[in-house]
Order: C-alpha cells, then sequence, then structure tokens
C-alpha cells in the first residue's frame, strides 16, 4: 500500500468512528508514521480534500466489494439478502463500515462545506444508478429498475443506520425480510 492510499485507509477508519469534526490531523499523521508535509503533498487542500477523497475511494471500495460476488447470486434478492446478512454480521462484531461511514458523512455533509455535499450528491446517485444496474442485470426493465433501487436503497441503508444506532441488526434482518417480497418473482 502506497503512502497516499494509507492515508486514505486510515482516515476512513478514523471519520468512521469520529466523524468529521472528531478527527483531528495529528492523530491521522501518527497512525499513518507521516509529517504534515506528506499529507499536503498528497492533499494539499487539506481536510476539505481529504474527506471528499476518502468518501470516494469508499465508495469504490464497497463497489467492488458487490461486483466480487453479485454474479454468484441467482436473483436480486438473494444478492441484497446476502448485502443484508453481511451488514447485519458488521453490526454484530461492531465492525466499522465503509457504507456507514458514507451514511454519516453525506448527513454531516449538508451542515459541513458545500463541496463535501456537492461529493456526497454525487456518490449517492452514483449510488442509487449503481443499483437501478444491478437490478437490470437480473431481469428488471430500465424504469422499473430506477423505482425499485431507489425503495432497495432507502430500505436498506435506512435499516443500516437503525441497526447501527440501537447496536442491533434486527432491523437489517427485517429489511431482509422485506427485500425478498418486494423483489419476488411475479406470478
Amino acid at each position: 500500500m502506497d503512502k497516499r492510499e494509507l492515508i486514505l485507509s486510515e482516515a476512513e477508519k478514523l471519520f468512521a468512528e469520529k466523524g468529521y469534526y472528531g478527527l483531528g490531523l495529528s492523530e491521522l499523521l501518527k497512525r499513518c508514521g507521516i509529517p504534515k508535509g506528506s499529507f499536503y503533498y498528497y492533499f494539499p487542500e487539506g481536510k476539505i480534500q481529504l474527506i471528499q477523497e476518502v468518501l470516494e475511494y469508499s465508495y469504490r471500495r464497497m463497489c467492488t466489494w458487490i461486483d466480487s460476488w453479485k454474479g454468484e447470486k441467482a436473483t436480486a434478492a438473494e444478492a441484497f439478502a446476502y448485502m443484508a446478512d453481511h451488514l447485519s454480521n458488521g453490526i454484530r462484531e461492531k465492525r466499522r463500515l465503509g457504507t456507514l461511514m458514507l451514511s454519516m458523512i453525506a448527513i454531516e455533509s449538508v451542515y459541513l462545506d458545500e463541496q463535501v455535499n456537492c461529493t456526497c450528491k454525487r456518490i449517492y446517485s452514483s449510488w442509487q444508478a449503481y443499483y437501478a444496474r444491478w437490478l437490470e442485470d437480473y431481469g428488471y426493465d430500465p424504469q422499473q429498475s430506477l423505482c425499485l433501487a431507489q425503495a432497495v436503497f432507502a430500505l436498506i441503508h435506512g435499516s443500516l443506520i437503525s441497526s447501527w444506532i440501537k447496536q442491533d441488526p434486527r432491523d437489517l434482518q427485517l429489511a431482509k425480510e422485506a427485500l425478498s417480497m418486494m423483489l419476488a418473482p411475479r406470478e
């Protein structure tokens, strides 16, 4: 892992733990074992540039993870059930979830900074389009995919936030059941 990726990876963990305002650069620099000059070499605009790039980094990692197993699932319902189970396990194990960090920073970005908010809006639009393409890959028509993608997105991510707050994966498991009904083959 090169220094730039190390900074992104460690910053992703720290933003997940502390949010944007809770992360001090000195803590990040210490964790990465780099001087301040190295940080500004990679991120000349400072912490605002860092958060934008961490959000993009986290989103790309999430898509790469999904792409690695999505084709192994026979139906969209199975694929989203797998995702809900993975997120549920993350809640049980108290893992740092990149998806959760994206959601929390996106909420915070409305009050944080216009550039960060624009990055979050772009990522969220891309994320919803990603789910729509995913549904199309499973045979749904484009218009249906767009509507379902929005519903799936809201259900999974709303349940994830609720499960995290409660430190209980039951809401995600309820979402999994709802997705199974929502995405069941039509007779």
